[in-house]
């Protein structure tokens, strides 16, 4: 007998996950910890909002959930689908998704949101029967640059996220609550704002047609050798790659829902 239930402790979800994903497209090899410091604290997902199917104890599959407000919309996201093959085709996944979706309305969310790695046609299906439809594609991007001029001007934090909230393209493992979590800075390059930490550029503010430029000449500015950029943006993607930047093989659909 499937059970579900919602709150999962963190081994039964971690548990779940390692079956789910166990020969999913790209191998996640994730330790307990990665799992709890990468999945769960760093994507902002929450075990509170998300569901774990379970045949007896043994768990079996995994609705993984976070919650924000997007643009004044609340904005419950799946982080993760899995279920384990050996429970394949029982319906399973379906009957998740409908734990969370009565969840969701009891909490008045207004719209589902997922991302999907294209080519992974039995999930798009399965979104798809569900109600989700395509809203953009996320593309990757990589530049080197070994070589470094004049540092950026930095900005407040404060002062960004002003200017932020008023244009900016949203993705969810990029927007200012990562940003805070992993430590960026906050820059002022030819009037657009800048979020980096490290090796990732998480945000430029500006024009749409300045994008790729600001972030050509971000990486001559910035300390290291190899920058990572994400965009949902077709133009962007295309003035990037004029710019010299690599894109990744990977690429994913950004799906939604509206339920309110």
């Amino acid at each position: 007998m499937i059970h579900i239930k919602r709150n999962p402790d963190l081994e039964s979800a971690y548990k779940a996950m390692q079956e789910g994903f166990s020969d999913y497209i790209i191998p996640l090899g994730l330790s307990l910890e990665v799992f709890q410091e990468r999945i769960l604290t760093r994507d902002a997902n929450q075990l509170e909002h998300s569901f774990v199917a379970f045949h007896g104890e043994r768990p079996v599959g995994l609705w993984l959930n976070g919650l924000k407000k997007i643009k004044k919309e609340q904005v419950m996201r799946c982080g993760g689908l899995g279920v384990d093959p050996q429970y394949r085709r029982l319906g399973i996944a379906k009957a998740l998704y409908e734990a969370q979706l009565s969840y969701a309305k009891e909490l008045e969310v207004d719209r589902l949101m997922l991302e999907v790695i294209q080519g992974n046609t039995p999930a798009i299906d399965l979104y798809h029967q569900l109600g989700y439809r395509q809203d953009h594609e996320l593309g990757y991007f990589q530049r080197d640059e070994p070589n470094q001029v004049n540092p950026l001007v930095e900005i407040d934090e404060v002062a960004f996220e002003r200017r932020y909230a008023q244009q900016g393209e949203y993705i969810w493992q990029q927007d200012p609550g990562v940003m805070k979590y992993r430590k960026a800075t906050y820059y002022e390059l030819d009037g657009a704002f800048i979020a980096a930490s490290n090796d990732s550029i998480f945000a430029i503010v500006t024009e749409e047609s300045e994008v790729a430029r600001i972030a050509t000449e971000a990486t001559r500015r910035l300390s290291g050798t190899t920058y990572q950029v994400q965009s949902t943006n077709p133009l962007v993607w295309e003035a990037l790659r004029a710019e010299g930047w690599v894109q990744r093989d990977l690429k994913q659909f950004v799906m939604s829902k509206a339920i309110r």
